[in-house]
């Protein structure tokens, strides 16, 4: 992907991660896909799609919510439990921060265990959400490891980790039934002499203080009448759904076992709903998870119809499930789809509505409710984004796992919930879950492509093909940060795309500034239906004369990256040792046929091997080394290794001399295709 301007895939996808760059590019190299508002949009132009010979038809998705007030009768009750959180040391997880002489070593190691023990704050925070019982669980392990721990240190030994693996673990469900004592047994002993024990036993006592007082705040709320706000709001909720088959998600296996227990030991609750509720969680064997998929989305997943009357005599009405279920699984039996907790990555709601919005459903609108707090959101939301702030820091001064950090919260996210919560209308509603939908999709294609396939089928190819070179409009009336100018080059049969924002006053072609990914800069110029009059009542647009030194800059910046792409493509690959070796034995001038090697063959592999990045063959070129040094047979190391690099279809990736497109272009073949200002006024 080099000339694409993708010189590394690696540091790419960190950058995509930083949220510093967008797929677009990528995914137009290597993808065809079809999204759900792909065939929406084409549906709603007039064309007719099929599958298996029936019109594929998608209902409409209604978003909803449910609320709960805790801070009603506990004022300040998130503040409180967040403020504490976050003055939490966790001192355990940190034991080199107490070392008496670090070295540069373990002042990274510090600052990735800093980093750490945020996650472990915000998973809290997640858990809390959720439901006082999986929060609870979480502070009262938290106390527990602290004590075991300190009366470890006081008998003298003094513990730590190399890895959170497993303590995290313990948070995201994976390892749930894990004791203190297992978890302890797996910390690594250390000289106590080289660290300030005073320090980390102050540390340790200050942190059980704070975890004794969240859990004393706990004890409080859940011994108060109807204490769980959350559930009583839920089983209200339930109650209004009566009849009709209900998919819950939480992202917690803890929550899910509460609320279906919950539910289920509540008599009169259950009598007045007269409904059949199940669980399904990670720790459900695979084969009743089938039978309970079966028995609540029969129709969806039955294969006989002896199963389907089977199913249909002892149906699910309410599944209460983890993500075990939000990917892969056709429950399009139910209409509506409740999440119990936040969406922490707003992307997994739909995710988890497309469970139930599947080809085939009998439903016209499904309905997706979100629960929020009433009040108190904006401390956990606050807290949140310092600790993601914290990590992000960290993980640019000295690199974290990704394993480690699971899934990232990031600003975008936490922005999105405030959405869900505040938002009122349907239109905004609808606005909310189709951005929410092209996001999940990562990009839609077809969405780019559409517009154009749309003015062609109305106008004809002809139409396009006669637009000259160098057309221009403005728009104007935008939002600040979108002033600038649009350029659209070509290049022999490359397309560049690039965006230069206004800065002060003036276009900056700085190409530091510069925007060039497609989507991004879609999204500006796209025109929606009703944002613009009629295109023949415009006014022509006045020429701009400053159109000529920014296309002087723009294009001396396009040459450039054209240069670097096509240095960057005759980088050869570096030589690992191994490859060093063979290629020194190959060399040698003195070999001829008669040692029993064929030159020509010889030559091609040689030419795989400085053109071809072979590290990932590494194990079976050691395989075939070896066994040239056991019997010094250059003929049987030159066949092995040509016909490792047939099997493996190697020397089609050979550097080949032929025409490269990108060593041709010149300014004199780069062309202006169109160009559009972005004005706050004319």
């Amino acid at each position: 992907y080099r000339e694409w301007g993708i010189s590394n895939l690696e540091s790419y996808f960190r950058e995509l991660k930083e949220g510093n760059v967008e797929i677009t590019e990528l995914l137009m190299q290597t993808m065809v896909r079809r999204s759900r508002q792909d065939v929406i949009k084409r549906q709603q132009a007039g064309e007719q799609i099929y599958i298996a010979g029936k019109e594929i038809h998608f209902p409409q998705r209604q978003l909803e919510r449910f609320t709960y007030d805790f801070e009603a009768s506990f004022g300040g009750f998130y503040a409180q439990i967040a403020d504490r959180i976050d003055r939490l040391n966790l001192a355990p997880y940190n034991i080199r921060t107490f070392k008496q002489q670090r070295d540069k070593q373990d002042n990274q190691i510090v600052r990735r265990n800093e980093a750490l023990a945020a996650l472990m704050k915000s998973l809290w925070l997640k858990r809390l959400e959720s439901s006082l019982v999986a929060f609870t669980h979480s502070i009262t392990r938290q106390r527990d490891f602290q004590s075991e721990f300190e009366a470890c240190l006081n008998s003298g030994k003094l513990l730590t980790s190399k890895t959170f693996r497993q303590i995290l673990s313990l948070e995201t469900d994976e390892e749930d039934d894990i004791s203190i004592a297992e978890l302890i047994a797996t910390l690594e002993e250390v000289d106590p002499k080289a660290y300030d024990l005073v320090e980390l036993k102050r540390q340790i006592n200050e942190d059980f203080h704070l975890l004794e007082e969240i859990l004393q705040m706990l004890a409080k709320v859940t011994a108060s009448e109807g204490a769980d706000r959350k559930l009583v709001a839920f089983k209200n909720l339930l109650s209004t759904l009566k009849g009709q088959k209900v998919l819950v998600f939480s992202y917690f296996e803890d929550t899910a076992k509460y609320v279906y227990k919950s539910l289920r030991e509540d008599s009169d609750w259950m009598k007045q709903m007269g409904a059949r509720i199940d669980l399904i969680s990670g720790s459900t064997p695979g084969k009743q998870r089938a039978d309970k998929v079966r028995f609540f989305a029969p129709r969806a997943n039955c294969e006989s119809e002896e199963e389907l009357a089977r199913a249909l005599a002892e149906p699910i009405d309410i599944l209460i499930c983890t993500d075990v279920l939000s990917e892969g699984q056709n429950l399009q039996d139910a209409g509506v789809l409740i999440n119990y907790d936040l969406h922490w990555n707003p992307v997994r709601m739909i995710q988890r509505a497309g469970r139930i919005d599947r080809l085939g459903t009998e439903y016209e609108r499904l309905f997706i409710y979100n629960c929020f707090p009433e009040e108190g959101l904006e401390d956990l939301l606050g807290l949140v984004a310092r600790l993601q702030q914290r990590i992000a820091t960290i993980d640019r001064e000295v690199g974290l796992d990704a394993s480690v950090l699971g899934e990232v919260i990031t600003d975008r996210s936490l922005e999105e919930i405030r959405r869900l919560k505040e938002v009122e209308t349907d239109e905004e509603k609808a606005a909310i879950l189709r951005e929410l939908e092209e996001a999940s999709d990562l990009i839609s294609l077809d969405e780019m492509r559409f517009p154009l396939v749309e003015f062609m089928q109305q106008m004809g190819k002809e139409a396009a093909e006669e637009i000259p070179l160098g057309i221009h409009s403005t728009c104007t009336d935008l939002a600040p940060d979108n002033d600038g100018i649009f350029l659209a080059f070509r290049a022999r049969d490359r397309h560049f795309w690039h965006f230069y924002p206004r800065i002060d006053g003036f276009i900056s072609t700085d190409p530091a500034r510069r925007v060039q990914e497609k989507r991004k800069i879609f999204k500006l110029l796209q025109c929606r239906a009703g944002d613009y009059p009629d295109p023949n009542t415009l006014l022509p647009v006045p020429f701009d004369n400053d159109i000529f030194a920014i296309l002087q800059g723009a294009t001396a910046n396009l040459i450039r990256d054209l240069a670097r792409r096509e240095s960057t493509n005759k980088i050869k690959p570096t030589l690992s040792k191994l490859l060093q070796k063979i290629h020194t034995a190959l060399m040698p001038d003195r070999i001829v046929e008669a040692d029993g090697v064929d030159l020509e063959v010889k030559d091609r592999v040689v030419k795989a091997i400085i053109s071809v990045n072979l590290r990932s063959y590494e194990p079976d070129l050691k395989a075939i080394w070896e066994r040239y040094v056991s019997g010094r047979d250059l003929g049987k190391l030159v066949t092995e290794l040509d016909e490792l690099l047939i099997d493996q279809s190697l020397y089609q990736e050979v550097e080949i001399e032929v025409f490269d497109p990108l060593e041709a272009i010149r300014d004199c073949d780069i062309q202006l295709v169109c160009y559009q200002w972005f004005k706050g006024n004319l």
